[in-house]
């Protein structure tokens, strides 16, 4: 990148001091001949630059290094009768104008004026070695076709120069003069036609009755650019005025185009995922019109600082930039940046909002060759960047692996609960759960256990954290039920009655449904509510309290258990306590596990139990592995533990067995 910096350098100033030089030649030169230039002459001069006011030709998909503005036509026409020194001063004051016109950088404007003047002087040398004699035409003159012919050796040369000077700029930047030259064919097809028509029909017209040609080519241009800008709003989002997905392909086209796989390889281009997290909670508690002031606001900054034609929005609260030729390093330091923009307050009216931005970036052509691949990994970094409390992150492709992993668990997963798959891998293993004080088993945890035909055993975190966002964990919470209240009937048949704790997912409480698949399955089994509890975390407690509290009463009023789980991990309040309907509380393991050394985890398992104990609940401790934790948990009245220094996980025969050498099981009666 250094490198070429420095040879696009050279390259340049030697390219800018040429056209300074002749530009200094053709005033003088000029300065003397329009003492007594004729009105031919003003006539197309002016027309020149009211011409550079419109843009002639212009490929959207063209950079500007290789557009050539309609005034072109006219110094083409003053080249022929009168020389190149005034055709170059024509040429620059047009160009200057076509530049402010396009708004282009002043780097690029430069560069523009500096290939047409260049483009003149080679145009002369030609004319010069083929002609001998000067000029090509007079004014007002008829062009016989010896004439005509006489255009053709200049202005083939100057196309070749103005375009080969683009090309070469591009190339040099690109590192690929192929890549650099696709996309500027309309552009040369378009000059040459415009050249060979409208520059001798120029010199053939006297005086002012040249703007009779003039003004159907102005008239021509002008529905080609309404045209183009048709074509750019259809690819424009309205709330903010960003690219939308048909104009983040279109600009995706138009920086890969013409990309080989040589030496220097495809182009990178980085795409930066920007997601502005808090705006989607504006938009429930504020409602839709504040959410689009603060989107569109946001955007704004993005634009300012990246560009109107490299930030776009695809709907929602994320917005994509599109950066060419940039290093993983570069692309991060910009993605940073578009952090940094949206970090300040959003003022809505006069009333400030944060936006919580996260970036993520894609690398084309490493990370994805088409634009929906490269936004979902770039999505992909965003979440990882978010998870780990960073501005940005750089997409990772065990990201994209772990994500396909879940959409796999997802389709096997939904085709065996649903009878399209023959296998089945689903099993519900339990738990026990004894008395600490008596050692005497009170109940059994059900636990999901899913098999893969090709990976073998499912990790139970995968499992759940693949399908939870889905309606795939109705299904399998509905199919949980059915087997354990199944369960618990025949062991109720055989004179082994048990209580079973069930886990359901957040989702299973945020709606109606759970109530009545509880119900369903007490009419079926004909179990004693009693003996079902319904466990849900501290996590779920906290996302929506209200219709989770709802669905909590509901269950409850059946006569069914409601227990917490991994109580004490920092979510649930005494509030929240309050306010659900528990009959059990289940201390998590992390403080299990050192309570015989920490003294920490020792006061809090001590409050814990004793807060609990005052609301009347049951406590449950969790991953009990060791004598020694158990003795000082039995210490504690009433504490009912759960780990694997009683029992694993296990199929129905195995409990049953791992019960009666036990002596059954003592139901305990609700809290």
């Amino acid at each position: 990148m250094r490198l070429r910096r420095v040879v696009l350098t050279c390259v340049f100033g030697a390219l800018a001091v040429t056209a300074g030089a002749l530009l200094a030649w053709a005033v003088v030169q000029t300065w003397h001949f329009l003492s007594d230039a004729p009105g031919d002459f003003w006539a197309i001069a002016f027309l020149a630059l009211v011409a550079d006011l419109t843009v002639f030709g212009g490929d959207p998909r063209t950079s500007a290094l290789t557009r050539t503005p309609l005034s072109a036509c006219f110094a083409f026409a003053i080249f022929a009768m009168w020389g190149p020194a005034p055709a170059i001063v024509v040429q620059t004051c047009a160009a200057s104008v076509s530049a402010w016109r396009q708004a282009l950088t002043p780097l690029r404007g430069m560069f523009l004026v500096s290939r047409l003047i260049v483009a003149f002087a080679a145009a002369e040398l030609t004319a010069y070695l083929i002609l001998g004699d000067r000029p090509i035409t007079q004014p007002g003159v008829g062009l016989d076709g010896r004439d005509m012919m006489a255009f053709i050796p200049p202005m083939v040369t100057w196309l070749v120069v103005s375009f080969g000077l683009g090309v070469l700029i591009r190339g040099i930047w690109r590192s690929s003069l192929r890549a650099a030259m696709f996309g500027i064919q309309n552009d040369i097809l378009s000059t040459a036609v415009a050249l060979l028509v409208v520059s001798p029909l120029l010199t053939t017209i006297s005086g002012w009755w040249t703007a009779m040609i003039v003004i159907p080519v102005l008239v021509l241009n002008q529905v080609l650019r309404d045209e183009v800008s048709s074509q750019e709003r259809l690819r424009r989002e309205p709330v903010t005025g960003l690219l939308n997905r048909s104009g983040l392909l279109y600009r995706l086209g138009a920086l890969t185009a013409g990309d080989t796989t040589g030496s220097a390889g495809p182009r990178s281009i980085a795409i930066v995922f920007v997601n502005a997290y808090a705006a989607l909670t504006v938009s429930h508690n504020l409602g839709r019109g504040v959410y689009e002031d603060m989107i569109a606001a946001a955007g704004e900054r993005l634009k300012t600082v990246f560009g109107d034609n490299q930030v776009g929005r695809l709907g929602g609260e994320g917005f994509v930039i599109m950066l060419p030729d940039l290093t993983t390093g570069q692309a991060l330091e910009q993605a940073d940046l578009a952090v940094r923009v949206l970090e300040p307050a959003i003022y809505v009216e006069g009333i400030p909002f944060g936006v919580d931005p996260t970036a993520g970036v894609a690398i084309f052509p490493q990370h994805g060759r088409d634009l929906t691949t490269l936004i979902g990994n770039a999505e992909l970094a965003v979440a990882d960047a978010h998870r780990g409390a960073r501005r940005a992150a750089l997409y990772a492709r065990n990201a994209s692996d772990t994500a396909q992993y879940r959409l796999d668990i997802l389709a096997d997963l939904s085709a065996e609960l649903t009878g399209k798959s023959i296998r089945n891998g689903l099993s519900v293993l339990y738990q026990p759960q004894v008395d600490l004080a008596t050692g005497r088993p009170v109940g059994v945890e059900a636990l999901v256990r899913w098999t893969h035909p090709v990976w073998g055993p499912v990790p139970t975190g995968d499992l759940i954290s693949a399908i939870e966002s889905s309606q795939i964990m109705q299904l399998l919470t509905r199919r949980v039920v059915r087997e354990a209240t199944t369960q618990l009937a025949a062991w109720n048949e055989a004179g082994t009655p048990m209580r079973v704790s069930v886990n359901v997912s957040m989702n299973d409480l945020r709606t109606d449904v759970l109530p009545d698949i509880l119900r369903a399955a007490l009419a079926t089994t004909k179990i004693q509510p009693e003996q079902l509890t319904v466990e849900i975390t501290e996590g779920a407690v906290i996302t929506d309290l209200p219709r989770i509290g709802l669905t909590a009463r509901a269950i409850t009023a059946l006569g069914i258990g409601l227990s917490l789980d991994d109580f004490g991990t920092g979510y649930a309040s005494l509030q929240q306590l309050r306010r659900l309907p528990l009959t059990e509380v289940k201390i998590d393991r992390a403080y299990v596990a050192d309570i015989v050394t920490n003294p920490a985890s020792q006061a809090i398992i001590r409050s814990l139990h004793e807060l609990s104990q005052a609301l009347g609940l049951t406590v449950v401790a969790e991953g009990i592995e060791d004598e020694a934790t158990a003795a000082a948990l039995s210490r504690l009245p009433g504490m009912i533990g759960q780990g694997w220094l009683f029992g694993r996980p296990m199929p129905p025969a195995e409990l049953e067995h791992w019960l009666r050498e036990r002596g059954g099981c003592e139901i305990l009666p609700l809290a």
